[in-house]
C-alpha cells in the first residue's frame, strides 16, 4: 500500500528532517509577525500624521462669554474695622501723682464708677484745715450773737447804750461773713479732694489706659478711653478717584468674621477733606445688628468687608475686564460673528470690579472673547462656552 507524504513548503529542501524543518517554520512565523506589526504601526503613524494635519489646518478654539441682558450692580468693595460711634477720653481734673488705677483696658465699667485715684495728701490736709476754721468761726458767731442778745436786753433795761448795741450788731454782721467765706474756702478743698478721684463719665468699655500708677498728670493728660459696648459702626477709607460716585444712605453689604450671612448697613458719614497723605476719603457706616447677633460685642478694631452698593441697573450688559482691549484709548472687544473674529469698539462704565457694565457697542447675545491669543479679525475660529 502506497501513503502519500504531505506537500513540502516551498523552498525547504526534501532532505531536511522533521525537528529542523519545524524550526524553520517558526522563524518564518515569527518574520511574518513582526512584518505585520510593523505594517500596522505604520499604518497608525500615518492616521495620525492625518489627524494632525486635519487639526492644523482646522479654525482654532477661543474660549468665549455670550452676553445677556440682566440686573446689575455697581459695587465698590473696600476693607473697613468696628469702631465706636463715639467715645470719651478721661483726663484729670487736676495736677499731681497717681497713686491707684483700679481699671485696665478691655474691663466694663459703668457711669459713676472709681477709675483711680491722684494723690489726696494735701487735700486732704487744706479740707482739715477749712474744717477747722469753719468751727472756730461758728463759735465766734456763737459769741457774738449772746453779746447782741445781752447788750439789747440791758438797752431794753436802760443800762446800756445804744452805740453799744450797734457794735454787738457789727461783730455779729462781721461773724457772719467771716463764716460764709470760710464755708467757701471748705466746699472748695472738698471739691479739690473730690477731683483726685478719677470716675468713669459713662458705661461701657476701656479701650486705652495711657498712664501707669505713680507717674505724674496734669489737667491734659488722657488716663483713659472709653467706648459704649454698643452703637458702633464701621470705618473705611475710599480711594479719592472713586469717593465722588458715593452718597450719603446708600446701601452696603458688611461681612463680618464669624456670622455667615452679610449684615445690612448704610453709608452714614462722609469725610468733608481727603487724606493727602494717603489720596483716601473716609467713610463710616452704620448698622443694626441681625436678632441672632444682638448680645455679641464685636471688639473694636474688627476687620470688615464692606460691598458699597453704588448703583444699580435693572436691564445691563455686563462684559468681564479681562475681555477689554486697549482699555486706556480706544476700548474694544473681539467678538465671533458667523464664525469669524470681529473687532468691536465699546463704552463702559470704568469701576473696580471683575466686570463692568457697557453702555454702548454690544447687545444681548454677542458672543465676545476672553483675553487670550486669538487670530486677527476676519479669521476663522470655533467657540467652547
Amino acid at each position: 500500500m502506497h501513503i502519500s507524504q504531505p506537500p513540502q513548503p516551498a523552498g525547504i529542501p526534501a532532505s531536511m528532517d522533521d525537528s529542523s524543518l519545524q524550526s524553520l517554520l517558526a522563524l518564518r512565523d515569527r518574520r511574518r509577525k513582526t512584518k505585520l506589526l510593523w505594517i500596522g504601526a505604520a499604518a497608525v503613524a500615518a492616521m495620525a500624521i492625518g489627524i494632525a494635519g486635519w487639526q492644523a489646518s482646522a479654525p482654532p478654539v477661543v474660549a468665549v462669554a455670550t452676553l445677556k441682558q440682566q440686573p446689575a450692580e455697581r459695587v465698590l468693595a473696600v476693607t473697613g474695622r468696628i469702631k465706636p460711634r463715639q467715645s470719651v477720653q478721661v483726663y484729670t481734673r487736676v495736677s499731681g501723682q497717681i497713686v491707684e488705677l483700679k481699671k485696665d483696658e478691655g474691663e466694663l465699667v459703668v457711669a459713676g464708677e472709681v477709675l483711680g485715684l491722684i494723690d489726696p495728701s494735701r487735700a486732704e490736709a487744706a479740707l482739715t484745715q477749712a474744717l477747722a476754721s469753719v468751727d472756730a468761726q461758728r463759735k465766734v458767731l456763737n459769741q457774738a450773737e449772746r453779746d447782741l442778745e445781752r447788750a439789747q436786753a440791758l438797752l431794753d433795761r436802760g443800762s446800756t447804750t445804744i452805740a453799744a448795741v450797734e457794735s454787738a450788731t457789727l461783730a455779729v454782721t462781721k461773724g457772719r461773713e467771716d463764716l460764709r467765706r470760710l464755708e467757701a474756702v471748705r466746699d472748695e478743698a472738698r471739691l479739690q479732694l473730690e477731683e483726685r478721684t478719677i470716675l468713669s463719665p459713662l458705661t461701657g468699655r476701656i479701650l486705652s489706659r495711657a498712664v501707669d500708677p505713680g507717674q505724674v498728670v496734669d489737667t491734659r493728660t488722657v488716663v483713659f478711653d472709653i467706648a459704649p459696648t454698643s452703637a458702633q459702626e464701621v470705618e473705611a477709607e475710599v480711594d479719592e478717584s472713586y469717593s465722588m460716585a458715593l452718597k450719603l444712605g446708600q446701601d452696603a453689604r458688611l461681612a463680618f468674621a464669624g456670622i455667615p450671612d452679610p449684615v445690612v448697613g448704610k453709608l452714614s458719614y462722609m469725610a468733608p477733606e481727603i487724606q493727602t497723605s494717603t489720596g483716601g476719603r473716609l467713610v463710616r457706616f452704620a448698622f443694626t445688628p441681625p436678632a441672632s447677633e444682638s448680645d455679641t460685642e464685636w471688639p473694636v478694631g474688627l476687620s470688615v468687608d464692606v460691598n458699597i452698593i453704588v448703583d444699580r441697573v435693572s436691564d445691563a450688559i455686563t462684559v468681564p475686564r479681562e475681555a477689554i482691549r486697549d482699555v486706556m484709548t480706544e476700548p474694544y472687544v473681539l467678538t465671533v460673528n458667523d464664525g469669524k473674529v470681529a473687532r468691536q469698539p465699546i463704552s463702559f462704565i470704568d469701576w473696580p470690579a471683575a466686570a463692568v457694565i457697557v453702555s454702548a457697542g454690544l447687545k444681548s447675545g454677542d458672543r465676545v472673547i476672553l483675553k487670550q491669543k486669538v487670530p486677527p479679525p476676519g479669521e476663522s475660529v470655533r467657540t467652547a462656552e
